[in-house]
């Protein structure tokens, strides 16, 4: 049984995206179609029960978390630099073909530790505490749903990270591929029997899905994305 599920959405398109410039940190607004994309996601997400709702607190990502909590007028946005991108230092607003070094650029190990202290702190410390509390031994109805609007070589980093320490597992289908602009991907969690509530099982059920992108054009490559892949060991 689903007792929660994470819903976590990549921001809408900027002009950098399509210009191929590293954006990294750089507060960069939504274009006009990242505009109408963050709209797409709100109408394929408004029926979903969001219970919590986060954000970067750079502005192409809190506008798109604000454009789909529209649906949800009740629910609190809490906007967290830890759900920021990549900090690409000295690269930021360079083309994707740069060859500029970058010595201060944030390590691998920095942005997991920034990352993996939201999570923990924020979705699994909730989510138990919600479990020692308020759940009762027959389980609950619907599972309680969290929104989480970031960037894609944060949410890259994530996912990759907690399926390669099988935090969580992909259900048979699923492929982690590129993260696109307002990508879907969903993390369904349950309690295995018998654990008393310490712990949850996570499943990967969709990863960057843009099926209401379905008519659009959506710029395959983010070079963010790219760079922070590289870096993974």
């Amino acid at each position: 049984m689903t007792f929660f599920r994470l819903y976590i959405v990549r921001h809408g398109e900027t002009d950098w995206n399509i210009t191929r410039r590293i954006q990294g940190q750089k507060d960069v607004p939504l274009n006009e179609t990242g505009i109408a994309q963050a709209a797409l996601v709100a109408q394929a997400l408004k029926e979903v029960p969001f219970v919590k709702a986060y954000t970067s607190d750079l502005q192409r990502a809190s506008k798109t978390a604000e454009i789909i909590l529209r649906y949800h007028p009740c629910v609190i946005l809490e906007k967290d630099e830890a759900l920021r991108e990549v900090y690409m230092g000295e690269l930021e607003g360079e083309f994707g073909s740069s060859s500029k070094s970058a010595p201060s650029k944030e390590t691998t190990e920095a942005l997991m530790r920034r990352w993996q202290s939201w999570y923990s702190r924020s979705i699994i410390g909730y989510m138990l505490s919600k479990v020692k509390k308020d759940i009762p031994e027959g389980g609950i109805g619907d599972p309680e749903c969290i929104l989480a609007v970031s960037h894609s070589g944060l949410i890259s980093n994530i996912v990759r990270v907690l399926v390669a320490n099988a935090a969580i597992l992909p259900v048979q289908g699923v492929v982690v591929g590129r993260c696109l602009n307002t990508g879907v991907s969903i993390i369904d969690y349950s309690i295995p029997r018998q654990n008393q509530g310490r712990y949850l099982k996570g499943a990967l059920v969709r990863y960057s899905d843009v099926t209401h992108l379905a008519r659009t054009k959506v710029v395959e490559e983010n070079v963010d994305e790219r760079i922070c892949d590289e870096t993974i060991p």
